[in-house]
């Protein structure tokens, strides 16, 4: 085995040392740009939280509903007969206050306000496509006295007060007007209508 002099020893040594120093530089440099790394990641996630926190907002609405009881309409007496009428006269007037005419019943949530329509006129046709008018006289009373009955407009109150259930009633009565003298003889039949909704 060739043995080595002092001085050769010293650069071996040297040389050895020269090697651990690069070596723990380069650990020590891995170390340090893990710790950077390691830093910037975190920075990264605390700025994301910070923008999605300054991102997101929320708000709240609150939704209301009210059930009513629906609505019926019911007619009795269906039938309006206004008799043997004679050309070139005047007929007298179907009362909707008093005797036997069509009658009609609303039923729906008690105390509320009933939006109502109704024909006005309507066309009787006859033979030969001949026709008459009839003019409606439509009457209306929350307690159901017939005798009693108003003017009927665009919106009436049924009687009583929710959740109970109330009603409101119509009479229907009217006149043809003056017959004309020329007027087709034969059978005239019309039909009225009557419409409420809330």
């Amino acid at each position: 085995m060739k043995k080595m002099n002092s001085k050769q020893v010293f650069n071996n040594a040297s040389r050895e040392s020269g090697l651990t120093n690069i070596s723990n530089k380069q650990t020590n440099l891995r170390r340090f740009t893990m710790k950077k790394l390691m830093l910037v990641a975190a920075l990264v996630l605390v700025f994301a939280g910070m923008s999605f926190a300054q991102d997101h907002a929320s708000s709240t609405a609150t939704i209301n509903a009210n059930i009513q009881k629906g609505l019926t309409i019911s007619v009795s007496n269906a039938i309006l007969d206004l008799g043997n009428l004679v050309a070139g006269t005047t007929p007298a007037a179907v009362s909707p206050l008093s005797g036997t005419v069509p009658a009609f019943t609303v039923t729906g949530d008690g105390g509320h306000v009933v939006n109502v329509s109704y024909d006005a006129t309507v066309t009787l046709n006859g033979p030969s496509s001949a026709t008459m008018t009839f003019n409606s006289d439509f009457k209306g009373d929350a307690s159901g006295t017939q005798g009693s009955a108003g003017a009927v407009g665009a919106t009436v109150t049924l009687s009583g007060a929710s959740p109970a259930t109330g009603n409101y009633y119509f009479w229907l009565g009217g006149n043809v007007g003056s017959i004309d003298p020329a007027q087709a003889p034969g059978s005239y039949t019309g039909t009225f209508h009557v419409s409420v909704n809330y």
